[in-house]
């Protein structure tokens, strides 16, 4: 046991500072929405509507009119990419650059680089992104912040070093919860308590009430960094393909309706994400990005990647692809249980007490480290104390049972879903809070 402390204490000592700031950076990133809309003086909307909007193809149905309105607009500039905005499917998104320009930012699909947006229903264009924010360093904050908290601000190499990070706080939390019934039990035989004991057993019931929040939170960010890095091959292995397929030929440009008729009649299963169009920044080929037909949210895997090059006589087209590993199989889940989880207010809000908690636990334990490193002189007293007269597993159990659930019903998001997700998250908190009342009684009832 002496030895697994050791082994414990060692990765949690490593992983501790990284594992609060992913925390803290994510307890910002919950009210993101909320956060750019005030930051635009705007009221801020339900994102349990708009985030999980059920997702449709019709709305390339107007992406010829959209294609005729921006070039209308913007004369010369030229569309590089055409997809529905991620968090409102009723519009589309048109990427364009200066048709001088001799290179483009970098992107992905529909992110990155300079855009406009079409309502289909108006037939106008939406200029949001271009209104002066009332606060303007909130984006930029913001911007710093999901940098820091899904790659370290490295770049790629952040990526894999925030997945092996990920992992190490795993096995710390993991490793933790394997010594809090031996440390716990030690703590309640002993007669005298002192200001470190005290720390020590706050550090692991705080600890240890979220101890399941932390290792599936942790997991997940294993997951995600696995798949993006995984993606990351995949899509290059494509263009590799077709750079090979597809090479010594150049595509025509047709109209957005002909070039999605025919991706969609070559592959009738799949439902379309986004279309780059062929430009001198992709050796002229089009690109699609296609999804599972009844997926709601098909942008999540970020697409199978076709390349093609398209001709008015379709007997010329050519197809470049690969079929997206099998090891994909369960990301969206993954993706889900971190992310698309808490979209309404209250499951924000809920979501955020209990990030505080894991983040309460993990500065005890860097206070219980400072104590010991630096023999800080504490007050004994001779009292047994304990910080729940119940059994040590009891409250952690019925609490890790519950939270296992909040985090899981509302990965179908409805008002009953949510309501039942709320409600899974709240009952351990109201028995994490009588446990800790219950100390603090027993505590003043013995001095």
């Amino acid at each position: 046991m002496s030895t697994f402390y050791k082994w414990h204490k060692r990765i949690s000592i490593f992983s501790i500072i990284f594992f609060l700031m992913f925390c803290i950076t994510g307890l910002l990133l919950l009210f993101r929405n909320e956060l750019n809309a005030w930051s635009l003086g705007q009221p801020s909307h339900s994102t349990s509507t708009m985030t999980m909007s059920p997702y449709s193809s019709s709305i390339f149905d107007a992406a010829d009119a959209g294609a005729a309105l921006v070039k209308q607009q913007y004369p010369s500039k030229d569309i590089l990419n055409i997809s529905p905005t991620m968090n409102r499917s009723n519009l589309l998104r048109y990427r364009i650059i200066d048709s001088s320009a001799t290179s483009a930012p970098p992107a992905r699909m529909g992110m990155g680089g300079d855009y406009t947006l079409y309502n289909p229903n108006s037939n106008t264009l939406v200029e949001s992104h271009r209104v002066t924010p009332t606060h303007p360093w909130v984006r930029s904050a913001l911007h710093t912040i999901h940098e820091l908290h899904t790659r370290l601000a490295l770049g790629k190499f952040g990526i894999y070093l925030v997945t092996i990070l990920s992992m190490i706080c795993f096995l710390s939390i993991l490793s933790g919860i394997f010594l809090y019934g031996p440390f716990s039990s030690a703590y309640k035989r002993s007669t005298q308590t002192s200001n470190r004991l005290q720390i020590s057993a706050l550090h692991r019931e705080f600890s240890m009430i979220a101890s399941v929040w932390g290792l599936v939170l942790s997991l997940t960010g294993v997951w995600i960094g696995g798949f993006f890095i995984a993606n990351d091959y995949y899509t290059k292995n494509v263009a590799s393909i077709a750079k090979q397929e597809l090479a010594n030929h150049t595509s025509e440009i047709l109209s957005p309706s002909k070039a999605i008729q025919r991706i969609l009649s070559t592959y009738p299963n799949r439902q379309l994400i986004s279309m780059d169009y062929p430009s001198k920044f992709n050796n002229y080929h089009y690109a699609f990005y296609l999804g599972s037909q009844n997926d709601d949210d098909p942008a999540m895997f970020l697409g199978q990647p076709v390349y093609a090059n398209l001709y008015s006589d379709s007997t010329l087209d050519q197809y470049a692809t690969k079929e997206i590993p099998w090891y994909f199989t369960g990301m969206k889940t993954m993706i889900n249980l971190h992310i698309h989880n808490h979209n309404s207010m209250v499951l924000k809000i809920l979501w955020a007490i209990w990030d505080t908690i894991i983040i309460i636990g993990m500065l005890l334990g860097i206070i219980l480290t400072i104590m010991k490193r630096y023999h800080i002189p504490m007050k004994t007293t001779s009292i047994k104390s304990t910080l729940s007269p119940t059994h040590i597993w009891r409250i952690p159990a019925i609490s890790s049972v519950f939270i296992a659930c909040g985090l899981i019903i509302p990965m179908w998001p409805n008002s009953m879903t949510e309501t039942i997700g709320a409600i899974c998250l709240l009952i351990p908190l109201v028995l994490f809070i009588y446990s800790l009342y219950q100390h603090y009684t027993r505590i003043r009832e013995t001095l």
